[in-house]
C-alpha cells in the first residue's frame, strides 16, 4: 500500500482479489508523486483502490492506463446528504449503471515495422498505472452517466519504442454490477493532492533488474542423524574402521604379484628334464656293444 507523505491518502492494486507487493517505492522531492513497481500477471483482471483517510470535502480518483483516460470516481464530502464510501475501487471502464468492462493484463505485439516507429512520447506511459487524488465541487448527484464506453486498444509498437516493456493494459467482456452506480458532475477545486504511479512489469523482468528479490531455492529438509552420528565415540571408531579397511585393500594389492607368461621361454623344469635326458644319450654312446658270434670286427 502507497501513502501520500501527509498519510491523508493510500493507494493499492489488487489482482484478481490479492493486494500486490510495492517494490522501490519512491516518493518525489515536492512530494506530490509517489512510484513504486509492481509484478503484472498476463491475462489476469486487477482493481484499482484508494482510500481518503483525513479529508473532509469531495475529492476525485482520476485514473489512467498507459496514458489513456479511463473516468474517476467522487468521493462526497461528509457535509453531503449521501456520504460514499471513504474507501473506493476502480474495477474498469463503466459502460452504463449496471456493467462496465474490468482492466486486464494482456501481452504488447510489436514489430520492425519503421512505419510505426514514432517519438518517445507516445509511448511515455506504457507500463505505468496513474491515479491522481484531486479536490473537487460536486455541482450535480444521481447524474445519468456521460462520456462512458473508452475502450483500450491493444497496441502495437516498433521494437524499439517499447522499452522493454512487454505487456500492455485492455479491457476484458463485458461484466454485469450487483448494484447500479451512481453518477455526479464536478468541477475541479484545486492542484491535485497527490498522484500514485504504479509502474508495472512481469515479475521476470524485475527480478531480473534487481528491483524484486531473486527466487528462494528450497533446500531439502534437514537430515535425521544416524545412532553412530549421536555418539561421538561410536562415530569416531566408525571412521577408524573405514581406515582400516582401506588400508588392508591397499596393502592387499600391493602384494599381488601379476602372472606374466612369455613365450620362447622355458620354465626350470623344462630345463632339468632337458639335461637328464642329455646325460642318458651320452652313458648309451660309451656302453660297449655284446659281441655276436660270427659278426666281424674291423681292428684297422
Amino acid at each position: 500500500m502507497l501513502h501520500s507523505p501527509d498519510r491523508r491518502f493510500s493507494a493499492w492494486i489488487t489482482i484478481e482479489g490479492v493486494e500486490t507487493q510495492e517494490y522501490s517505492v519512491e516518493t518525489s522531492e515536492d512530494g506530490k508523486t509517489v512510484t513504486c513497481w509492481i509484478a503484472s500477471e498476463l491475462g489476469k483482471k486487477f482493481v484499482v483502490h484508494w482510500t481518503n483517510l483525513e479529508y473532509d470535502d469531495a475529492i476525485k480518483g482520476v485514473i489512467k492506463m498507459d496514458g489513456n483516460d479511463c473516468g474517476a470516481t467522487v468521493t462526497l464530502a461528509p457535509s453531503a446528504k449521501r456520504v460514499l464510501p471513504r474507501t473506493v475501487r476502480k474495477e474498469g471502464v463503466d459502460q452504463s449503471a449496471m456493467n462496465f468492462k474490468p482492466f486486464q493484463f494482456s501481452s504488447l505485439a510489436s514489430t520492425d515495422d519503421d512505419s510505426l516507429l514514432t517519438g518517445p512520447s507516445v509511448y511515455e506511459h506504457l507500463g505505468v498505472i496513474n491515479l491522481e487524488i484531486i479536490p473537487v465541487l460536486v455541482t450535480a448527484e444521481n447524474t445519468a452517466p456521460g462520456g462512458l464506453n473508452q475502450s483500450l486498444s491493444k497496441l502495437t509498437v516498433h521494437e524499439r519504442s517499447k522499452k522493454a516493456v512487454t505487456q500492455q493494459i485492455t479491457l476484458a467482456n463485458s461484466e454485469h454490477r450487483a448494484k447500479p452506480m451512481s453518477f455526479s458532475t464536478s468541477k475541479i477545486a484545486g492542484p491535485a493532492f497527490v498522484r500514485f504511479q504504479f509502474k508495472y512489469r512481469p515479475i521476470d523482468v524485475l527480478r531480473a533488474n534487481g528491483i524484486a528479490p531473486a527466487l528462494k531455492r528450497k533446500t531439502p529438509p534437514p537430515r535425521e542423524p544416524t545412532p553412530e552420528e549421536d555418539d561421538p565415540d561410536e562415530e569416531e571408531a566408525r571412521v577408524l574402521r573405514e581406515r582400516l579397511k582401506k588400508l588392508d585393500e591397499k596393502r592387499a594389492l600391493k602384494n599381488k604379484k601379476p602372472q606374466v607368461k612369455r613365450e620362447g621361454v622355458k620354465s626350470e623344469e623344462d630345463v632339468i628334464d632337458l639335461t637328464q635326458s642329455n646325460k642318458r644319450v651320452k652313458l648309451e654312446e660309451k656302453k660297449p656293444r655284446p659281441f655276436v658270434s660270427g659278426e666281424v670286427i674291423d681292428l684297422t
